[in-house]
């Protein structure tokens, strides 16, 4: 019987992700970030955004909850999300024999009911 609610919250996740995304990926451009890939797959894990910056290249997480969730998004980033991170961004550079320097960032997000961008953090090297 709650299937239609698993459907329905899990369509809604996704689509509050891809909101942040987008979000995440216009602020950075702002800033003088050159976005390279969004929604990276490698392996079994992804890459929300890849992007240059000055001579970085940075793996960037983005964390987004609407007004309605409790928490903070900064609180989801636990040891062992900043781990996969690493391991990804690991797979991503061995794959492509990147040589040069790299970091993780995690951009953190909550929207209010209509979608407003109600705090919006950037946090650089992370892991």
């Amino acid at each position: 019987m709650n299937q239609p609610d698993i459907t329905k919250n899990s369509r809604r996740k996704v689509e509050l992700g891809q909101k942040g995304e987008k979000i995440a990926a216009d602020f950075l451009e702002e800033k003088g970030f050159q976005i390279i890939k969004q929604n990276y797959m490698i392996g079994h894990s992804d890459i929300d955004i890849l992007a240059k910056n000055n001579e970085f290249l940075v793996f960037v997480e983005v964390r987004t909850k609407s007004g309605q969730e409790s928490g903070m998004p900064e609180d989801t980033l636990t040891n062992k999300k900043l781990r996969r991170m690493q391991n990804t961004a690991e797979l991503y550079i061995a794959f492509n024999h990147y040589e040069g320097i790299a970091r993780l960032d995690a951009v953190c997000i909550i929207l209010d009911g209509s979608d407003k961008v109600r705090h919006l953090e950037h946090y650089e090297g992370v892991g």
